[in-house]
């Protein structure tokens, strides 16, 4: 039986089916227009069994698995990590300036230099890769013995940025309700909390510390350095609760 074959438009391969057995290419290509351009565009950020939805998914449910499966190498359904997050976080910093939501009690984006506008579409951004730099440094050296790089580790703080920018995201509605009635005070320490549990979590699963004394150790030593930096980055907000 005699199948058709096509030159494949990125590495002129010849072949049969749906895509390029040399490099993976979709054999339908077309010309791109905007409705092609939409396309792509929502199916990358929505399609649930590949892109940035099954990620988010996938960091929620089982984090320990899917960063180690991605480090492993299996990486064909998950997206860009860093692309992920310069793009969530570009969502986030829109959102939060066009909105006016306070990121901590005395400061918001909005707050920043008009006239700097790169810094306020990319706050979020920025942020949370200086953010992902530093918790990579206190990775490195306390499960460095586990085998992986400091660049392994940074992709690993990367992803985890991106979770909670999109929990930032999905927590709108919340702050802003907050905002109406005036809880946003008592919400900002709860929210960050939260997300503080969840840093920890995903080292739990991630470095396998269930069982394991000395990754138990190494995790405890982590848990106490990120409290004290959440207490140091939120020591405004819990002085005016107490003086409530």
């Amino acid at each position: 039986m005699s199948h058709h074959t096509i030159q494949c438009k990125n590495c002129e391969n010849q072949f049969s089916g749906h895509y390029c057995n040399n490099c993976g290419q979709r054999a339908n290509t077309h010309r791109i227009d905007l409705k092609h351009l939409l396309h792509e565009f929502f199916h990358a950020l929505t399609h649930l069994d590949k892109g940035l939805l099954y990620t988010g998914k996938k960091m929620l449910v089982e984090p320990g698995i899917t960063l180690r499966e991605y480090l492993s190498g299996k990486r064909i359904r998950h997206s860009n990590p860093f692309l992920m997050l310069i793009i969530i976080g570009g969502l986030c910093s829109l959102t939060y300036y066009n909105l006016e939501l306070k990121l901590v009690s005395s400061f918001k984006i909005s707050e920043l230099d008009g006239g700097v506008h790169m810094i306020d579409s990319k706050f979020f951004a920025i942020l949370y890769i200086l953010y992902s730099l530093i918790f990579s440094v206190f990775d490195f050296l306390l499960f460095r013995y586990k085998g992986y790089n400091f660049t392994e580790f940074f992709t690993v703080n990367v992803f985890i940025a991106t979770q909670v920018l999109l929990m930032l995201l999905a927590l709108v509605p919340v702050w802003l309700l907050g905002q109406k009635f005036g809880l946003n005070s008592y919400l900002r320490p709860l929210i960050g909390l939260s997300f503080m549990a969840y840093l920890i979590f995903v080292r739990y699963e991630f470095f396998e510390v269930s069982g394991n004394r000395k990754a138990g150790v190494r995790l405890l030593i982590e848990t106490l350095i990120f409290l004290a930096w959440f207490m140091v980055m939120s020591w405004k907000t819990v002085s005016e609760l107490l003086n409530s």
